[in-house]
């Protein structure tokens, strides 16, 4: 059943690309970041009032971590796809399981092997597919998406572990609220004054992503990970790529051609052998 759940989290997120990609056309970043999670923590705070956790001195650390590392998440991802589409972003970040099995390996003072030298070699290779088809160069849009993937990686870790002995509502609520206040201090320093957008269905976007993609799909994940390792939680995170660009496809008239779908079956194919390595060094 997490398992189930987390696959639900992957499809919300999927969906998500799309808001953001349609709230992006009017507004910047930062602002756009603000508000979504704003609504998300809005829409939790009842939730919040009617069960009244207790709000542990070791959950609010852990849960302002949190808060951070998705700030890194949430930040790169919305500023690099100002310049790259929903399908590449969500592929991008997909690359988070090559950093998982990094840290795994730096954590137990591992040296990679052959074989996960080669692994990632084929995941760049793929990559180089994903985003040439779509006439994109190794630029600003590429480089933030991945360090994205890093900040996911350290948040897939960093959750499955605290997730474990964690107040589920607490660390997920302290997430939202740290990151509304980072995004609204920095949307007041780098993007002052501060411009509302105006069209509906950018205001539409930013809801639906704030309550569905962001408060209802971290509960889920912060609940799926007391129960999965961070390894089988970077696997099936690997189908949110899938979900988005099918989404991308249906709503935002992406075209994507044959060397998008080979160089996708390069990544996914190389994820899945991550995976299985991450595995074996648990």
């Amino acid at each position: 059943m997490p398992a189930f759940f987390l696959i639900l989290a992957t499809l919300l997120w999927g969906v998500g690309y799309v808001f953001i990609k349609i709230a992006l056309q009017e507004m910047p970043p930062i602002t756009f970041i603000f508000l979504r999670f704003f609504a998300a923590s809005v829409c939790f705070l009842p939730v919040m009032v009617f069960v009244r956790p207790k709000f542990q001195r070791l959950d609010l650390i852990r849960g302002t971590k949190l808060g951070l590392l998705l700030g890194g998440i949430t930040f790169f991802q919305t500023i690099g796809m100002q310049t790259v589409t929903a399908s590449v972003s969500a592929f991008l970040t997909g690359f988070a399981v090559v950093f998982v099995l990094a840290i795994k390996l730096i954590g137990q003072r591992k040296a990679p092997l052959l074989s996960d030298i080669l692994t990632v070699a084929i995941c760049i290779m793929g990559l180089g597919l994903v985003t040439g088809s779509h006439g994109i160069t190794w630029g600003a849009g590429v480089y933030h998406t991945l360090v994205c993937a890093l900040f996911v990686a350290l948040h897939i870790v960093a959750l499955s572990k605290y997730a474990a002995t964690g107040n589920i509502l607490v660390l997920t609520f302290l997430q939202l609220v740290v990151l509304t206040i980072l995004s609204a201090v920095f949307s007041v320093v780098l993007e002052y004054p501060v411009l509302l957008p105006v069209e509906t269905i950018t205001w539409g976007a930013i809801v639906l992503c704030g309550v569905f993609s962001s408060a209802l799909t971290f509960a889920i994940q912060t609940y799926a990970q007391q129960y999965l390792t961070a390894s089988k939680a970077a696997a099936i995170l690997t189908l949110e790529p899938v979900f988005a660009s099918f989404f991308a496809s249906l709503a935002l008239n992406e075209i994507l051609l044959p060397q998008f779908y080979v160089g996708v079956c390069l990544i996914m194919a190389t994820i899945l052998l991550m995976n299985v390595r991450i595995e074996r060094i648990n």
